[in-house]
Formats: C-alpha cells, sequence, structure tokens
C-alpha cells in the first residue's frame, strides 16, 4: 500500500493520526492500522475530510467503550459470589426480564 504524503500531513493536521506518522521508522503497528482505515475510507469508499473524521471518532468512541466495558468485566470478575450475583440480577430488572 502506498500512500500520498499529502494525505498523511492533511490527517495528520486534522488530529486522526499522530504528529511523527510521516517520518521513517516511526510507524506503530496502530499507526499502519489507522492509515490503511484512513486510505480506504478516504480512496477506497470515497467519503469527504469530514466524513472520515466522523466515522473515525466514532470508531475510537467504540473502541474506548470496548476497552472500559473490558475492565469493569474483569472489576466485577474479581468480586465475590454474592456481589456478582447481585450485580446480574439488577442487570435482569434493569432489563425488564
Amino acid at each position: 500500500m502506498r500512500i500520498a504524503t499529502v494525505h498523511i500531513e492533511r490527517w495528520v493536521s486534522r488530529g486522526l493520526l499522530p504528529s511523527g506518522t510521516g517520518d521513517a521508522g516511526a510507524l506503530e503497528p496502530i499507526d499502519v492500522a489507522r492509515l490503511r482505515l484512513l486510505n480506504e475510507l478516504a480512496d477506497d469508499i470515497g467519503l469527504d475530510d469530514d466524513t472520515v473524521e466522523a466515522v473515525v471518532a466514532l470508531i475510537d468512541q467504540v473502541h474506548t467503550l470496548r476497552s472500559q466495558l473490558k475492565s469493569l468485566a474483569g472489576a466485577i470478575a474479581e468480586q465475590p459470589p454474592e456481589t456478582r450475583e447481585a450485580i446480574a440480577a439488577a442487570l435482569k430488572r434493569r432489563r425488564g426480564g
């Protein structure tokens, strides 16, 4: 995959990539994945910059929420069985079941 420097600079200026992304050897695996995503949204799908920014913001929110839920699930799993059962019952009540 070849991405034009002008695209990388534009995405960095919009805050969609870390500022050192265009530097040789400075790419982390997460940066490469994000570059591919941005390229796919912009070039392959043809979304404009504002739409790409909105889509990426939503994806970032989903990743953040998943991480927070994983942490919460881990904290709940560390609780005594009675506490876990009480939480499960409260969730069931809140769902109307």
